[in-house]
């Protein structure tokens, strides 16, 4: 009598490794070649890949001192002005962070590239030459000799870049990382040409402490001509004495804009044109893709190996 042993034989599930070294080492010559063609493949696509140079600054806050001095007389003095009916502007403090998430923004990006004109290094610039320091234009996409545009694209896009390009390929290149065991802040500025880079780091710390000296300076021009209107409303000796402090604080605070070079920001280290590239790691992705092209050609020689056992 048939037992139904005998009418289902079983699989053995345990792995034998001999028989999978065995199995391996029978497709060994697809494995090479599979390997030889990730490997060629790779180091092809790898030297497509445009040589991506970084740029890198480093800068710290400069200590708002004024803004310290006007917290601490408004903290002082606050609640003798309010008895006296004079409501005091408010004091400035450290502005720091919100002045690098302005140099990040929308507004304040468009309008330096437009300003700047590098809206066609930005966008077109494919290539640098180390040797005689120059950039090469994309022709497809800009014509360097009429300086005008001659991409095709479709639409929404337009054969001129709009705001929003320009602005998506700045932000895509610019990186702000902000120590947080220190004050020092790194601007980074990745792109085809080291040079745009180091033009646009130098141009942008200078434009974002303009504008916190022109803020600052504005701010201490409104606010002393507020102060000196209510001191000639009082006649309180001890509130008087508080507004001519106050009004000698923004004083220094406009002196300090006019004389100060580094006026919010110090740079630490200068932006310098790199010598080598950052990006692309070509061996790195050669190693890689050849790794990942030898796993998946055992992968298939196991695979084929237990389909022809199983319909053998």
């Amino acid at each position: 009598m048939t037992t139904e042993k005998n009418q289902h034989p079983a699989y053995d599930d345990e792995i034998d490794l001999f028989e999978l070294v065995q199995t391996v080492w029978s497709g060994k010559w697809l494995i090479i070649f599979g390997s030889i063609v990730f490997a060629a493949a790779s180091a092809w696509i790898s030297l497509q890949l445009p040589n991506i140079y970084t740029v890198e600054v480093k800068i710290a806050s400069v200590d708002d001192d004024q803004g310290g001095q006007m917290n601490a007389m408004l903290a002082q003095y606050g609640g003798l002005a309010s008895l006296a009916g004079i409501p005091l502007p408010s004091g400035s403090g450290g502005q720091s962070d919100l002045l690098l998430e302005i140099l990040q923004s929308r507004s304040f990006l468009s309008r330096f590239i437009n300003d700047q004109s590098i809206g066609p290094r930005l966008l077109a610039v494919d290539s640098y030459d180390q040797i005689s320091r120059t950039e090469s234009f994309n022709e497809s996409l800009y014509d360097i000799s009429s300086m005008s545009w001659v991409r095709e694209v479709s639409p929404p896009q337009t054969i001129v870049p709009s705001e929003e390009e320009f602005y998506e390929a700045f932000a895509q290149a610019l990186t702000v990382t902000k120590d947080k065991t220190s004050p020092v802040v790194t601007i980074a500025f990745e792109h085809p040409s080291p040079l745009l880079g180091y033009d646009v780091l130098n141009t942008l710390i200078r434009r974002i402490d303009d504008f916190a000296r022109n803020k600052d300076r504005e701010r201490s021009e409104q606010s002393i001509a507020y102060l000196e209107k209510k001191l000639g409303e009082t006649r309180l000796v001890d509130v008087e004495r508080v507004l001519y402090q106050m009004i000698e604080t923004q004083t220094k605070t406009l002196m300090l804009a006019e004389v100060n070079t580094d006026y919010a920001f110090q740079v630490i280290d200068a932006p310098q044109i790199p010598e080598k590239r950052s990006k692309p790691n070509r061996a790195l992705i050669v190693v890689l893709s050849t790794l990942v092209g030898g796993m998946l050609c055992v992968l298939f020689v196991l695979v084929r190996s237990a389909i022809r056992k199983r319909n053998a």
